[in-house]
C-alpha cells in the first residue's frame, strides 16, 4: 500500500505540474485573450465530462468488482457517445462558445471521456500504477504537442491546445484501451444486457457526482462571494495563493485513491474502516509538515517569482492554513464511503459545509475581504470535516482514542500492511 500512495502522489503532484506548464506556455505566448478562449473551452469540456461520468466515472470503481465489466464499461461508451452529440447540438443552439470550436469541444470531450473509463477499469482492478501512467502520458503527449505547434508549426492561437489535445487524447485512448480491452468481453455484452442493468450504474454514479458537484461548492463558492463583492484584482492576489495550499491536498488525495480501491475490492469492512483511522491519522501528520514548510516561505518570495502586485498572498491565505488541514480528514474519510457504496453521509456532510460557506461569506468577506474568504472557507471546512468525522464514528463505533497515533500507523507507513 505505501509504494502505491507514493505513487499515486507522486503522479498527481507530476500531473499540476504539467497542467501548470502547459497553462504558463499557453499565457506566455499567445496572451491573455487566447489564454481566456481556452479556459472556455477546458470549461465547457469539463461539464460533457462531468455529464458523461453519470455512468462512466469513478462510481464504477465500487460496481465493476460486483458486476461483470461489460454490462457497465459498454454502456458508458455509449452515453459518452450521446453526451457528446447532444452537447454537440446544444452549444450550435446556444452560442456559448465559437461555433468553429464546437466540433472540437463535442471530439475532445468523447475522448476524454473514454480515457477516464478506460483510467477507471484500471483502478477497480487495482492497476493504479497504469491508471496514473495513462494520465501522466497524456499530459506529456499534450505539453509536447503545444511546443511543436508554437514552435514548429508557428500556430499562437487556440488551436495551438486543441490540436495538441486532440493528438495526445487520441493517442491516449488508444493505449488505454489495449490495457483494458482484455478484461472486456464483448461478445457476452450483447448475450447477457439487459436494460435492468442500467439501474445501478445510474443511481450510484447520480449520487457521486452530486457529491461530487457539491464538494466543488463547498471548495470554490467563495472564489465567486470575493470576485463578485470586492473585484477580480483580490480574487487574483487569493487565488494564487489558494493554489499554492491547496498543493498540499495532493497527499490525502493520493491516500483516498488508493483506499478507494482498496475498500471497493475488500469484502472486511470493519478492516477497511480500522485502516482509515490510520491513513486520516498519516494524512494529517503529512499535510501538517507540508503547511508548515509553506508557511515558513517569506511574504518576499511571492513578489520576486508572480510580481510586486502579489505581495499580499501570505497575508491573505493566513486564515485558510488550519481549514487546509482539517479538510485532508473529510478527503480520507470519504473514500471509505465511496469503497462501501454509502453516498448519504459524503452528501450530507459537503451540503452542511455549503450552508456554513454560504453564511460564513456573507458575513465575514464584506468586512475582512480576503482575510474573511479565508476564515470564511476554514470554518466551512471544519463544519463538513466534524459532520463526517461524527457520521463515521456512528457508524463505525471506533473509540476516539484510536485516533492517536500508535504501532500500527508506523507499521502502515513503512508498508507492512498489505493493499
Amino acid at each position: 500500500m505505501q509504494r502505491l500512495i507514493i505513487n499515486t502522489v507522486f503522479a498527481r503532484a507530476l500531473s499540476t505540474f504539467l497542467n501548470f506548464l502547459i497553462a504558463l506556455l499557453i499565457a506566455r505566448h499567445a496572451g491573455p485573450a487566447i489564454k481566456g478562449e481556452v479556459t472556455l473551452l477546458v470549461t465547457t469540456i469539463w461539464f460533457f465530462i462531468f455529464m458523461s461520468n453519470i455512468l462512466g466515472g469513478q462510481a464504477l470503481v465500487y460496481l465493476i468488482p460486483r458486476n461483470k465489466i461489460e454490462l457497465l464499461v459498454i454502456p458508458a461508451y455509449l452515453w459518452s457517445i450521446v453526451i457528446a452529440l447532444v452537447g454537440f447540438v446544444f452549444l450550435k443552439a446556444t452560442h456559448i462558445v465559437q461555433a468553429y470550436h464546437i466540433p472540437s469541444i463535442a471530439v475532445l470531450s468523447l475522448l476524454s471521456a473514454v480515457i477516464s473509463i478506460h483510467q477507471t477499469v484500471l483502478m477497480a482492478k487495482k492497476q493504479i500504477t497504469n491508471s496514473n501512467l495513462i494520465q501522466i502520458v497524456c499530459l506529456l503527449l499534450q505539453l509536447a504537442g503545444v511546443l511543436a505547434c508554437f514552435y514548429f508549426l508557428k500556430i499562437s492561437d487556440a488551436y495551438a491546445y486543441i490540436y495538441a489535445s486532440l493528438g495526445a487524447y487520441l493517442v491516449t485512448a488508444v493505449i488505454s484501451f489495449l490495457l483494458v480491452r482484455k478484461q472486456i468481453s464483448f461478445a457476452a455484452f450483447r448475450k447477457n444486457f439487459s436494460f435492468k442493468d442500467l439501474g445501478p450504474s445510474f443511481k450510484y454514479g447520480l449520487l457521486y457526482q452530486c457529491v461530487e458537484i457539491l464538494q466543488l461548492l463547498n471548495l470554490r463558492y467563495y472564489f465567486y462571494q470575493l470576485g463578485l463583492q470586492e473585484g477580480s484584482q483580490y480574487l487574483g492576489i487569493f487565488s494564487i495563493g489558494i493554489s499554492i495550499l491547496e498543493a498540499v491536498w495532493i497527499i490525502p488525495r493520493g491516500i483516498s485513491t488508493v483506499h478507494y480501491v482498496s475498500t471497493a475490492n475488500s469484502a472486511e469492512v470493519k478492516q477497511e474502516a480500522s485502516r482509515t483511522v490510520s491513513l486520516v491519522k498519516i494524512s494529517l501528520l503529512l499535510s501538517g509538515l507540508a503547511l508548515f514548510a509553506i508557511w515558513l516561505i517569506p511574504a518576499r518570495a511571492y513578489t520576486f517569482i508572480f510580481g510586486p502586485g502579489f505581495h499580499d498572498v501570505k497575508h491573505s491565505i493566513r486564515y485558510l492554513f488550519p481549514g487546509i488541514l482539517i479538510y485532508s480528514l473529510p478527503i480520507v474519510i470519504s473514500s471509505f464511503y465511496l469503497g462501501i457504496g454509502k453516498y448519504r453521509q459524503l452528501i450530507v456532510s459537503n451540503l452542511s459545509g455549503f450552508l456554513a460557506l454560504l453564511f460564513f461569506s456573507w458575513l465575514l468577506i464584506p468586512k475582512y475581504v480576503m482575510s474573511g474568504a479565508g476564515l470564511a472557507a476554514t470554518l466551512s471546512f471544519t463544519v463538513a470535516a466534524v459532520v463526517l468525522f461524527v457520521c463515521f464514528m456512528m457508524d463505525t463505533k471506533i473509540p476516539v482514542s484510536n485516533f492517536i497515533f500508535d504501532r500500527k500507523d508506523w507499521q502502515l507507513m513503512k508498508g507492512k500492511m498489505k493493499f
